[in-house]
């Protein structure tokens, strides 16, 4: 799988993973899977809120470690 569609499909997991977690409680942290496209498996704890607002700003979800390792990509975890 390409970097791209990882990503891509990353994106549509954490969408759903907000739409339940919003839906439920959204005050409650969950666990968003890392956008960075490569196979890191690296999870970042937002409340629902927080996510909203990264998707609002255009943003992906990346874990500190992998924001590190890529300049110009907004970070938020």
């Amino acid at each position: 799988m390409t970097a791209d569609r990882r990503s891509h499909l990353f994106c549509e997991v954490n969408d759903r993973i907000y739409e339940l977690l919003e839906s439920a409680d959204p005050d409650l942290p969950g666990e968003f899977l890392c956008e960075c496209g490569e196979d890191c498996g690296r999870r970042v704890v937002l409340v629902p809120k927080a996510f909203a607002e990264l998707r609002r700003a255009g943003e992906f979800v990346r874990s500190p470690d992998c924001a590190a390792q890529t300049d110009g990509v907004p970070v938020l975890g």
